[in-house]
C-alpha cells in the first residue's frame, strides 16, 4: 500500500534544518491510525521516525499534544484540499464545482485513510478526545460541508428534499468506506483500492451514483 506522505518539505517551517518533527508527525499518524490513542506508544512513534522518545517530548511535549497536532494537521489538509481550493471558485457552474470538490475529497481520502481511522477510534472510545474533536474539527468542517451542499441543492444538483446533514453524511460514507475497508477488500478480492486505477474507478462510481 503506497500512500503519498502526508508531510513534505513544503510543509516545514521556513529555515528549518531538520526533518525530525516531520518524521515524528508522520510516524504518529501511522501509529494512531493503526492502534488508536491508547494503543499507540511514544516509543514506537519515535522508532518509526528514527528518533528517540526525548525528541518526541521536545517537539510535542506529550502524547496528547502530539495526537491533537496529528488530528489538526489532517483536518487542515482536508479543508485545504476540499473546501479552500481556489480552482473551485473558477468553475463555470455549481455542478462543475461540486464535481471538482467531490473528486478532491475522494483523492484526499485515498491518500489519507488514516484520518478516518483515527476519528473512528475516538468515536468508539468516546470521552474527552472525542469532545475535543467535535468542538475543534468536526463541527466546523461539517457545517461548511452542509452549507456548500445547500448551495448545490439550490442550484439543482441535489434533491432539495434531502436534509443537508443527511446528504453530507451519505456522501461521506460512500466516499470513505471503500478506503476504510481496504484490508478486508484486499483479503476477500485481492484488490488494492489505493492503486490509481481503483481510485479512478471509485471517482467514476461516485460521480455516477450521485449523478454528477
Amino acid at each position: 500500500m503506497n500512500l503519498v506522505p502526508l508531510l513534505s518539505w513544503c510543509d516545514m517551517p521556513k529555515g528549518s534544518k531538520t526533518t525530525t518533527k516531520v518524521r515524528l508527525l508522520n510516524a504518529a499518524i501511522s501509529e494512531f491510525a493503526a492502534h488508536g490513542f491508547k494503543g499507540a506508544s511514544l516509543r514506537d512513534i519515535a522508532k518509526g521516525a528514527d528518533a528517540n522518545v526525548a525528541a518526541v517530548k521536545y517537539h510535542y511535549k506529550s502524547k496528547d499534544d502530539l495526537w491533537r497536532e496529528v488530528v489538526s494537521h489532517l483536518y487542515r489538509a482536508l479543508g485545504e484540499a476540499v473546501m479552500q481550493d481556489k480552482r473551485r471558485e473558477q468553475m463555470g457552474s455549481v455542478q462543475e464545482a461540486i464535481r471538482h470538490s467531490t473528486r478532491q475529497y475522494i483523492l484526499f481520502s485515498a491518500k489519507n485513510p488514516e484520518l478516518y481511522r483515527i476519528t473512528l477510534f475516538e468515536m468508539i472510545e468516546g470521552g474527552e478526545r472525542l469532545d475535543w474533536l467535535a468542538r475543534n474539527q468536526l463541527r466546523e468542517f461539517m457545517e461548511r460541508s452542509m452549507a456548500w451542499s445547500s448551495i448545490a441543492q439550490q442550484g439543482g444538483v441535489f434533491d432539495k428534499k434531502v436534509p443537508p446533514l443527511n446528504l453530507v453524511y451519505v456522501m461521506m460514507g460512500a466516499i470513505q468506506t471503500l478506503f476504510m475497508m481496504a484490508p478486508q477488500i484486499e483479503r476477500s478480492f485481492g484488490i488494492d483500492v489505493f492503486v490509481e486505477e481503483q481510485v479512478d474507478a471509485h471517482v467514476d462510481a461516485i460521480m455516477r451514483l450521485f449523478d454528477l
